[in-house]
């Protein structure tokens, strides 16, 4: 892979290049050129020049060395530009062209042939269908966005070049620089896979953009971006993530599962950033723009406007993981001192709304001193008396000692303080609710995701079910055991109940097509003796048949009645990342809390713990006011060994251990389903 010479290269061929300023050929010339620091050759055979560049009829009609070809031309003649740039010792291209798979099933063809094209002759190939790339820092600009954007320190990687277009232009009104920007596109050979290694080990890049549409290795994108985060900031916009697949649910881990929150728990788990729109994106990348990449919980509100303050305190008092700091009677005094004495003292700092820079110097001053304040959020509004430019200026002298985040509120009044934050590298975020959520986001950083159950699903009684003698050896054979006694004839009844010993049990039938048993009648509980269980048997073979007449009944299983803290652990295979493994409170909970914790297989048995304790009900776990505490550990090798069964066994599509009753001694599993993918 060449991926260097996308950012850095000494000499470009375009393609289709074109003196129309109305062509995508003229956008990509004019910003190739804006540098000054590398030769560029346009390719075309109607001009005899572009933009006073001696014009070429084919790469290979250059005199010099290429590094790198960018082709705009149609989609129909890309794989001849890719031949003849190989046989002009071009190892690197950007295909701009549309008209590929998007387009259908001709394009499609066209982009294989393209692919084999590259793949033939080593040519890394970004695209096609993309916007292009960019890195500020060699003043490179290879593609056709209206201009480059600032240089900075935050690296993008868009798989819509629309989308990043829009950041873009956006940015540079903001104050916000970029290091290296690439646009995706079709991602025919180059994925955000090979971009992130890339940017994992640039200087140049502090913290990565990325927004993601699909991803085709989810264990490659997994492995990558925990070695991002191990780095730098890793903040993720996924679209779609709405979408449903069309397949009912077969058991409530598939329904605790859904993809949006695999996606977010997969992101989490490696330490990524999720957000969940466009606006929350825009204000955390400000966040990175300000140097702010590590949690900042603890926050101090100085105000010019009562207003505004409180609604930015009751942002932070009900965020998920913000608070307000609060002042000692030292530091009331020290504000008291350089505030009149009708100003708030509390946080809110209220320094009035006649204030000066003079005002927000002298609480800055004090604020920047306390240890037990994370960072300060200045919000000025605009007055008669307001002077927005000084009291920026102000901002900037005390930005060096403790994080200051403007919010600037208003239109033109305070547009020149704004003009001059970003002109001395700073920015201003335009509303408390931006600065505030994006503080939250990254004080949440890779906490659990909320998980909520879909609902207007409909159970599918057709889904495959292994075997239940298979499904317990397989279990056994991962140290998972499934309690009780099997019968497979109501004749075998006695002696299951000589096994267990004394009752009352329950009795659960058992077989391929008996998914929820609940539904079916296929459980019967608290059940005295033998005599009672045989008549049991009786009446739920009946209702069985009677809600599915061709059902095959294995057998029942019996256990004795069991007590504890009801359990789900459980499997669902997602199409991108795999083996997902669920946690939660069992019984009720599960369908009332909807309250569970996921990991991407594999699981060790310590992370199999943290997940455990990630959920809102661990207090019933871990012996809430004074109760004994339930064996978490005996919990955590079941969550473990069902992780461990599912990345060896890539045929089971679900697992439902549910429930699995959690004691002070032990976990019990006293029901189980494991379907078999179709």
């Amino acid at each position: 892979m060449h991926i260097d010479t996308l950012f850095t290269p000494r000499s470009v061929a375009i393609v289709g290049a074109d003196n129309d300023p109305s062509k995508v050929g003229y956008a990509l010339m004019k910003n190739a050129l804006a540098g000054g620091t590398r030769e560029v050759y346009p390719v075309t055979i109607s001009e005899a020049s572009v933009l006073d560049h001696v014009a070429y009829p084919s790469v290979n009609a250059i005199p010099g060395d290429v590094d790198l070809v960018i082709i705009a031309v149609r989609a129909d003649v890309v794989p001849t530009i890719l031949r003849q740039s190989a046989e002009k010792g071009i190892h690197t291209a950007v295909v701009i062209s549309a008209g590929f798979k998007e387009a259908g099933e001709e394009g499609a063809k066209l982009e294989e042939e393209m692919v084999a094209v590259a793949k033939e002759h080593g040519i890394t190939l970004l695209g096609p269908n993309c916007l292009g790339v960019m890195n500020t820092h060699a003043e490179w600009n290879g593609s056709f966005a209206v201009k480059a954007p600032r240089k900075g320190s935050i690296g993008f990687i868009s798989q819509s070049g629309a989308l990043g277009t829009a950041l873009l232009d956006w940015a540079d009104r903001e104050g916000v620089g970029f290091s290296k920007f690439v646009s995706l596109g079709n991602e025919a050979q180059l994925t955000e896979t090979e971009l992130l290694e890339y940017l994992r080990d640039d200087e140049e890049t502090t913290a990565v953009l990325l927004y993601v549409e699909q991803v085709r290795d989810g264990a490659r994108f997994l492995e990558l971006a925990k070695q991002v985060t191990s780095k730098k900031p890793l903040i993720v916009l996924r679209a779609g993530r709405s979408a449903r697949g069309s397949a009912a649910v077969a058991s409530h881990t598939g329904s605790l599962a859904p993809a949006d929150a695999v996606f977010e728990a997969a992101l989490r788990q490696v330490g990524a950033i999720p957000v969940d729109s466009l606006r929350a994106l825009y204000s955390i990348t400000k966040l990175l723009e300000l140097g702010i990449t590590t949690p900042q919980q603890t926050i101090a509100i100085v105000t010019n406007g009562g207003g505004p303050s409180v609604n930015t305190a009751d942002l932070i008092e009900t965020s998920r993981s913000l608070s307000l700091a609060t002042f000692n009677d030292n530091t009331k005094d020290a504000l008291r001192a350089v505030l009149p004495p009708m100003a708030a003292v509390g946080n809110p700092i209220d320094v009035i709304g006649d204030a000066g820079p003079d005002r927000y110097d002298g609480v800055l001053s004090v604020l920047e001193t306390l240890d037990d304040i994370d960072a300060i959020i200045a919000l000025v509004t605009p007055q008669m008396m307001t002077d927005p430019a000084g009291i920026a200026r102000t901002v900037v002298a005390h930005r060096g000692a403790k994080p200051i985040l403007p919010v600037f509120m208003g239109g033109d009044a305070v547009s020149p303080g704004v003009h001059a934050l970003v002109e001395a590298g700073m920015v201003s975020f335009d509303s408390p609710s931006d600065v505030v959520e994006a503080l939250d986001i990254l004080a949440a950083g890779a906490q659990r995701p909320s998980v909520e159950t879909p609902q207007h699903e409909t159970p599918d009684d057709t889904v495959a079910l292994y075997p239940f003698d298979e499904m317990r050896t397989l279990l056994d054979d991962y140290g998972v055991h499934l309690e009780g006694a099997f019968a497979q004839t109501k004749e075998d009844l006695a002696s299951a109940v000589k096994k267990l010993g004394d009752g009352p049990y329950a009795m659960k039938a058992m077989g391929p097509q008996l998914v929820h048993k609940t539904d079916l009648k296929a459980v019967t509980v608290n059940v005295a003796d033998v005599t009672a269980l045989e008549t049991a048997w009786d009446t739920m073979t009946k209702d069985i048949k009677r809600h599915l007449p061709d059902a095959v009944i294995e057998g029942m299983l019996v256990q004795t009645m069991a007590q504890g803290v009801e359990c789900i652990v459980g499997m669902k295979r997602d199409p991108v990342f795999g083996p997902v493994i669920v946690f939660g409170l069992g019984g009720i909970f599960v369908e009332i809390l909807k309250d569970a914790a996921m990991r991407i297989a594999p699981v060790s048995e310590d992370e199999a713990l943290e997940q455990i304790r990630e959920i809102q009900g661990i207090p019933l776990l871990s012996g809430a006011r004074g109760s004994e505490p339930m064996d978490l550990r005996a919990l955590a090798h079941i969550v473990s060994a069902i992780a461990h069964l599912a990345l060896d066994y890539p045929d089971i599509a679900e697992i439902d251990l549910n429930p699995v009753f959690a004691t002070p001694s032990g976990a019990h599993v006293v029901d189980a389903r494991m379907v078999r993918a179709q």
